[in-house]
């Protein structure tokens, strides 16, 4: 062994090394110093959403007519006063945050009661401060906060149970003017919630000229601890600045948040293998440095994931395992660049450098359009979208440095150790690009995708009429999420029968009334589970309480804790159906923008109708198979718009280089198709990566993820289509029309012009 290659030999082992050391670390956690890190699957670590950990979800909408800095400061007070009821209840892991300007989300974990949580947080009544006539001299809206204190707070100098008052600047002026009044005969300030007496102080006459002033005050009397305490909370809860409405509900069992997790890892791990099994077989050595390069960009994405505290939800995980598929696809993109160089007759080092440096563009450009489709639905999505959107950003980021930086030390130094026997691909050496390219267009590439463009038009028209057809006959199955309503998922602990969903609906019809009966079937991933759906009017807490005690009695072997519940009204609906339609619009607008900007004019529109096309197939299949249309098509719109998009970018970054390589030796279709051959390996390689991906959430999903996973198969077979077949043909059409030559393109009408001119002289 040379001292170059016992050198290289070192460098590699430090890489795997570090690699290893990052992926302990990211499991086991480390202590340096003062800062401690744990491990990411230590509990409590990762805050798992309740689609996971299980527990409720409550949304409630204020009722007021406040707006602009008003309103927010109205809503930022109550879900203080929230947060308190919760503490004060012992629910101090719950989460409190707004939903756009005047909705509130209180995420409880482990609650799975959500009548009593609702009721719990819903029992403030109105807050008032009446004098001796009865007349309310303060509100609930003027109170800033209430504590208890103990300790000495008059002239007798004895140590006593209290309760602090701090008013905001209005409540300050109002208690300032009634306590003034009230000093005059040492009246008492009454407090009241609703009609309920909770404590009557009186004003000393010290306070007769001026009232109590600074918007504080000091509730002293025969107070024992508890009782202070107790005073203080209702006071609190009684802060709430409006009234609010329960517009959202969502309930997970704790058995079957955690059948869900269990599930996604394993849906993770078996992804994972056969990713690794497939690129091997593919592609040898660089298949095996995609395997170390996958486990290095696991192990940044599990550190990212406690750095950054994700709130990781099931869709999350399903972003995180279709993330594994977009850093192998950057690996592929670099490995077929290398094939391409080897059989331009360039030396496997050559070949690696040249290879890698031209995958650059194309690798940017598509995690760049997944980066934007990331941050939209974080800038305009909710609840556990978000959860996808957090995940699949952070993957996008990740799998670009892996690619770009470690998949690169890893094949050079695999190269320098002497691993060149595996690296050759085959295929004839060439004198010149254009050679080459000719060799390649006129013996391998049998069929010319810009000449028979008839072929793909005509599937095209097909899928148009059949997409059509499928809308005005089956129309579509527009879920809760959009629509408002109720949905129950409870495992009866039998198998669920037709004869059983009779049943069902006969318990519905008798508890709640028939007009609540709407649609009761199996769930496809669990044969005991039960979807019953009650129409769009939301049932109340107390319709809740009614069905669930019916189907207890109905089904003795009813298992609570593997349940979902779910209630939404049509005013949820209806912003979830806004958000959609906005995220989808956005994320596509910027992706187009920024295809245009790197492609020029005709490409843009090229990869818009593309685009066009992959959504229309996708939302045919929801019409066709009768899929529910909920919240989470949104997340499978962007990610297909994501991948089409990038199978795109593939090709035309190919034409753009083709382009300049091979000048005036080939016209505009002839560069488009053989550009189409060379991307076409890379194209169906990454189809079957994301099909490995999807087709395992499917087989190991719950019912939600399913219906995530099944779209998305189709939408990818859809994109590969559209990218191989349509895109290319678009763009040469569109040239046509538009009249339209890249900078490119007009230095070869240039030199045709040159060698005209110079022939006739």
């Amino acid at each position: 062994m040379n001292l170059q290659r016992a050198v290289s030999l070192s460098r590699l082992l430090l890489i795997l090394l570090c690699i290893a050391f990052v992926m302990v670390t990211a499991v086991y956690g480390f202590s340096i110093g003062n800062y401690t890190q744990r491990g990411v699957f230590e509990e409590g670590v990762i805050k798992l959403g309740l689609d996971l950990a299980g527990g409720s979800s409550l949304t409630y909408q204020a009722q007021t007519t406040d707006t602009g800095e008003t309103l927010a400061s109205g809503i930022a007070s109550s879900i203080q006063v929230m947060r308190q009821r919760c503490d004060s209840y012992g629910l101090t892991e719950a989460n409190v945050y707004s939903v756009g300007d005047d909705k509130i989300t209180v995420e409880i974990p482990s609650v799975t009661n959500p009548e009593e949580a609702a009721k719990m947080l819903m029992a403030t009544a109105k807050l008032t401060f009446k004098d001796k006539d009865g007349n309310i001299v303060l509100e609930g809206s003027d109170v800033a906060s209430a504590k208890y204190s103990y300790g000495v707070v008059d002239e007798t100098n004895i140590a006593q149970h209290f309760v602090t008052l701090d008013l905001n600047d209005e409540g300050a002026k109002k208690f300032q003017e009634a306590t003034r009044k009230a000093a005059q005969n040492e009246d008492p300030i009454y407090i009241y919630m609703d009609d309920q007496l909770l404590s009557s102080p009186t004003v000393s006459s010290k306070y007769k000229d001026i009232g109590i002033e600074g918007g504080s005050a000091i509730i002293t009397g025969n107070f024992t601890e508890e009782s202070a305490k107790s005073l203080a909370g209702q006071i609190n809860a009684g802060a709430l600045r409006y009234t609010f409405i329960n517009i959202d509900q969502r309930t997970i069992g704790a058995t079957l948040g955690e059948r869900s997790l269990q599930l996604a890892i394993q849906a993770g791990i078996i992804t994972f293998i056969l990713i690794i099994i497939y690129m091997i077989v593919i592609y040898r050595v660089p298949g095996v440095v995609a395997a170390v390069s996958l486990i290095g960009y696991l192990a940044i994405f599990f550190h990212c994931l406690v750095w950054f505290k994700v709130n990781l939800t099931l869709p999350g995980i399903a972003g995180m395992i279709l993330s594994i598929g977009m850093c192998v696809d950057g690996n592929i993109v670099v490995f077929e660049r290398i094939k391409d160089e080897l059989r331009l007759g360039k030396g496997v080092k050559a070949a690696i450098i040249s290879g890698h440096k031209r995958a650059i563009p194309a690798v940017v450009d598509s995690n760049l359009t997944q980066i934007i489709a990331s941050l939209v639905l974080i800038w305009l999505g909710s609840g556990t979208i978000l959860g996808f959107a957090y995940t699949l950003l952070i993957g996008s980021a990740t799998a670009m440095f892996t690619v770009l930086l470690l998949s690169k030390w890893l094949l050079n130094l695999g190269f320098e150790i002497g691993l060149t026997q595996l690296w050759m691909y085959g295929g004839k050496k060439a004198e010149n690009a254009t050679t080459a390219a000719a060799e390649n267009n006129g013996k391998k590439f049998n069929f010319h995708f810009i000449k028979n463009k008839k072929v793909s038009y005509s599937i095209l028209v097909a899928i148009i009429i059949l997409g059509i057809a499928s809308f005005f006959i089956r129309s579509f199955v527009i879920d809760y999420d959009f629509s408002g309503g109720s949905e129950l998922q409870v495992n009866l602990g039998t198998e669920v029968t037709d004869e059983i969903c009779k049943k069902i609906n006969g318990v519905i019809a008798d508890s709640i009334g028939p007009e609540y009966v709407s649609s009761t079937l199996p769930s496809t991933a669990d044969s005991n589970v039960v979807i019953i759906r009650t129409g769009t009017n939301p049932l109340t807490l107390d319709q809740q309480t009614t069905l669930k005690n019916a189907l207890k009695e109905a089904f003795p072997n009813i298992n609570y804790d593997h349940l979902q519940f779910n209630v939404i009204s049509p005013i949820v609906g209806e912003d979830l159906k806004q958000a959609a339609i906005l995220s989808v619009l956005v994320a596509l607008g910027l992706m187009i923008l920024y295809i245009w900007y790197r492609f020029k004019l005709a490409s843009g529109i090229s990869c818009v109708l593309c685009l066009l096309h992959d959504l229309f197939v996708m939302i045919t299949f929801y019409s066709l198979l009768q899929i529910p249309v909920n919240i989470t098509i949104i997340a499978t719109l962007l990610t297909i718009i994501g991948y089409s998009v990038n199978a795109t970018i593939i090709i035309f970054d190919r034409i753009r280089e083709n382009e300049k390589l091979m000048g005036e030796g080939m016209s505009f279709p002839e560069v488009v198709n053989l550009s189409i051959h060379q991307t076409l390996t890379r194209n169906i390689s990454t189809t079957i990566v994301v099909l490995i991906t999807a087709v395992t959430v499917y087989i190991f999903g719950v019912d939600s993820i399913r219906n995530f996973a099944l779209p998305l198969i189709v939408g990818v077979i859809a994109g590969l289509f559209s990218s191989v077949f349509l895109s290319g043909v678009l763009w040469v059409e569109g040239t046509k029309i538009f009249k339209t030559k890249s900078k490119d393109g007009k230095k070869v009408k240039a030199a045709k012009k040159a060698k005209a001119v110079k022939a006739s002289k």
